[in-house]
């Protein structure tokens, strides 16, 4: 007895926690309607008034209390036009924008240096004084013959007035003069090369030699950098080949010295690609006013270029199956699926790329879960969404990007 009624006590719990469970849920009062076990019809009759959505086929919308189907809320937002942004970023190495290793022209001694490392120099300053004994006195012997046959001409054309001599005499004495003036010019050109001199104006670099040095024409006497401006090297790809152009702005970052941010300008392109790397070599010139540049530094170049518009969504909008990203679009207060490509993400809106979307179509970006094709849905008022950026540079950075789309190149050499 005791364990019959163990039994029973057993069975109505078990009955009455599948009742709790028909409440809940239809799951259980659709698997025992369908189940084609012989229950009579008052049986069918208790587990359709515990579990009402049972009875409807699967799929089917709730009923309200009146009996009408409850139409979901959803809330909205507008696909609305939105610019990619379109940034190259290359590492650059940094040049003087005119360098020059001076040597001297003839071969010799040291006997004066006029410089020191880091001195600032003007074009034509001389910097070094090769041993010039001899060229002196070659000068010095030059200009005396010149005196000498500047004094006979005189003579000759005076004696040329009393017709004491003949033209032919006259001529040949202007040919000695005028052979002699040639020939001190000759010595004083090679004076002149016992100097060395600075081609250009800028800073000296490092000086290594010191009085009493052997040099000859091979020998590097200083090297002299005008780093007034910076020419900035970089390697473009390809893709951004087409649309490189003269005088387009960059923005040139020291990598060491993060936080200065230096303007420049593309000064020249290469007029091929580089077969193994496929980018084209790009040179950009950076002013230099306070110094603090120097040649051989690295640099991160950044490059805006005119980005591509699209749709710009909430992120809350993109779906996913298997076929690929959708969103749920709404026509005619009900939804259908349409399939997009997304082109680039930023922090508050998707880029997407597709047919089936109109500009300004509404999409779903809240209730998606109960969704399917065709469904009848209630909009809730859209949220208002800020313009679209006007330039790539006003767009806020992303930490990731669709390949797809919005080009950010990273390009290193």
């Amino acid at each position: 007895m005791p364990l019959l009624r163990q039994i029973l006590v057993t069975i109505a719990l078990l009955l009455a926690g599948l009742a709790g469970w028909m409440v809940l849920s239809p799951f259980p009062g659709r698997l025992v309607l369908e189940s084609g076990l012989p229950l009579p019809e008052s049986v069918r009759q208790l587990v359709a008034d515990l579990s009402p959505e049972a009875t409807e086929p699967v799929g089917a919308t709730r009923r309200g209390p009146n009996g009408n189907a409850a139409v979901p809320l959803v809330v909205v937002d507008r696909a609305v036009p939105a610019v990619t942004r379109d940034r190259l970023r290359a590492i650059g190495t940094g040049e003087a924008v005119r360098t020059v290793a001076v040597r001297p022209d003839v071969g010799g001694i040291l006997a004066q240096i006029g410089i020191r490392s880091g001195d600032a120099v003007e074009a034509g300053a001389v910097l070094a004084v090769l041993q010039n004994d001899t060229e002196r006195v070659a000068v010095d012997r030059a200009r005396l013959a010149l005196d000498a046959a500047e004094d006979q001409l005189r003579r000759y054309r005076s004696l040329s007035q009393n017709s004491s001599i003949t033209t032919v005499q006259l001529d040949e004495v202007a040919r000695v003069r005028d052979a002699a003036a040639l020939d001190l010019q000759a010595a004083e050109i090679a004076l002149a090369k016992r100097n060395v001199v600075a081609p250009i104006s800028g800073r000296v670099g490092l000086v290594d030699l010191d009085i009493g040095a052997l040099v000859d024409s091979s020998t590097v006497v200083a090297t002299v950098d005008d780093r007034s401006r910076i020419k900035v090297n970089f390697n473009v790809p390809e893709g951004f080949a087409s649309e490189l152009a003269l005088g387009q702005s960059v923005e040139a970052q020291p990598t060491t010295r993060s936080g200065r941010v230096y303007a420049g300008t593309v000064s020249a392109i290469d007029s091929r690609l580089d077969e193994a790397s496929r980018t084209l070599r790009t040179e950009a010139l950076v002013e230099n006013e306070e110094d603090a540049l120097r040649p051989g530094m690295s640099f991160s170049v950044e490059i805006a270029f005119p980005g591509q518009s699209y749709l710009g969504v909430s992120p809350l909008a993109i779906q996913w199956e298997r076929a690929g990203p959708f969103v749920w679009v709404v026509e005619n207060e009900a939804v259908r699926k349409a399939p997009i490509r997304i082109v680039e993400r930023n922090v508050d809106r998707v880029l997407m790329a597709s047919d089936e979307v109109a500009e300004n179509a509404t999409v779903v970006s809240e209730g998606v879960q109960q969704l399917r094709e065709g469904l009848k849905v209630r909009v809730q008022a859209p949220v208002e969404v800020p313009p679209a950026p006007a330039s790539p540079e006003e767009a806020v950075p992303s930490a990731a990007a669709e390949p797809a789309g919005g080009r950010r190149a990273e390009v290193r050499p």
